[in-house]
Formats: C-alpha cells, sequence, structure tokens
C-alpha cells in the first residue's frame, strides 16, 4: 500500500468515528525525564509514536514513528499496557476511539535533541513528573499513560 491507513481508511469513511491503533514509547534520560514532542498538529505536548500501518506490528510502528519523530533509534525493553477506552479529535475533523499500545524503550545509540524539527515534531524535551503538570498534554489517554508511568502502575481495562 503507497498511501497511509489513516489517508486510506478516511478516503473511505470520511470523518467518521472509527477505531485507530497506536504504539508510543516512552525514552527516559539519566535523570529519569521523559521525552516528550511538540506536536505539529496540535501544538500541544505527547508521547512519541503514532499509527500503525496495515501490515506492521505494534512494535515496528513504534520504532519508525520514533525515529521519524525524534531521529531517535529505539528499541522497546517493556511493554506497559494496553489503552483502549479514549475518543480524540484532530483538527481536520475526523474522531476516532484509539488503541495506544505503550511501551518503555531504549535508545539504541547516543542520539541529539537540540535543535531537531520536523512537520510533525515542533519541539523536544524531557520533563519530570513535576514539569509535565505544567503544559498542556495533548489527550487523556498520554495523560494517563503518563501518570501510570511515574506511579509504576498499571491498571488493566483503560
Amino acid at each position: 500500500m503507497t498511501q497511509d491507513y489513516i489517508s486510506y481508511i478516511r478516503s473511505k469513511v470520511g470523518h467518521d468515528y472509527i477505531f485507530l491503533t497506536f504504539a508510543v514509547g516512552i525514552l527516559t534520560n539519566e535523570e529519569g525525564k521523559i521525552l516528550l514532542q511538540k506536536r505539529g498538529d496540535k501544538g500541544t505536548w505527547g508521547l512519541l509514536g503514532g499509527c500503525m500501518e496495515l501490515g506492521e506490528s505494534s512494535v515496528d510502528t513504534l520504532i519508525r514513528e520514533f525515529k521519524e519523530e525524534s531521529g531517535i533509534s529505539i528499541i522497546p525493553k517493556r511493554l506497559l499496557n494496553v489503552y483502549t477506552n479514549f475518543e480524540d479529535s484532530y483538527p481536520n475533523g475526523d474522531i476516532a476511539q484509539t488503541v495506544g499500545i505503550a511501551y518503555e524503550v531504549e535508545a539504541t545509540q547516543p542520539y541529539n535533541i537540540t535543535n531537531f524539527s520536523n512537520q510533525e515534531t515542533l519541539e523536544l524535551r524531557f520533563f519530570t513528573q513535576e514539569e509535565t503538570k505544567q503544559i498542556t498534554i495533548v489527550n487523556a489517554q498520554h495523560q494517563l499513560i503518563l501518570d501510570e508511568y511515574f506511579a509504576q502502575t498499571f491498571q488493566l481495562g483503560n
């Protein structure tokens, strides 16, 4: 398939309410801060990751999207949780129930996030738990993933 899955499925259903599956990763630095991305679509902060393409595993999605959005090559260290009971809307009018698969990840080589930006990523920065309370997180799903990660308590059924 030459076009991305979201464009493909939206060409069939328009802005209708659908399921979309995402993989996101939590990368921490030596101080235990979490890397977040200031998103190009909404201008708010969120975890790095993206929507699965047809034929792709969640791990393949995560590795691809993390590299696209940060320039960082990663591997997943552990599955944290699967989040299924959230709705999100997008600036173009699309709405979806999002399935989010969250992983803890590690970089496979040294990286530099200084001045990294592209269409999807306006800025990259590491945040403490307290600092995440001072910024706007992209949606309730990402906020819950962050809260659970900092608490190291993952509830099933979200």
